[in-house]
């Protein structure tokens, strides 16, 4: 068995022992493992980089940010003029209080 093989077939026996809700000890029995080794191997593969994969994702905005002010005023801004509108909507309110 490869190395890469070894750390599949513990990765497996890990995950399986995580999800059986038994004791190692007890999963080691019933899967006819010795504890120690199960014990080496859920230490290797907790230590282990975990492998990193790029996953597509697809970032959509809204097209329009409602501001609320005082509880009740709201404010509808498009994106494209929010870095515009908002120092605006800022200074008329620090005026205002």
């Amino acid at each position: 068995m490869t190395s890469e093989q070894k750390r599949i077939y513990w990765k497996n026996h890990i995950e399986g022992w995580q999800q059986s809700g038994l004791t190692q000890k007890a999963y080691c029995n019933q899967h006819d493992l010795k504890l120690s080794i199960f014990t080496y191997w859920r230490t290797q593969t907790a230590r282990s980089k975990p492998s990193r994969k790029l996953i597509p994702v697809a970032v959509t905005y809204p097209q329009v940010v409602t501001l609320t002010l005082a509880g009740s005023l709201q404010l509808d801004v498009p994106v494209t003029l929010l870095d515009q509108v908002l120092p605006m909507v800022l200074q008329t309110l620090r005026k205002a209080s």
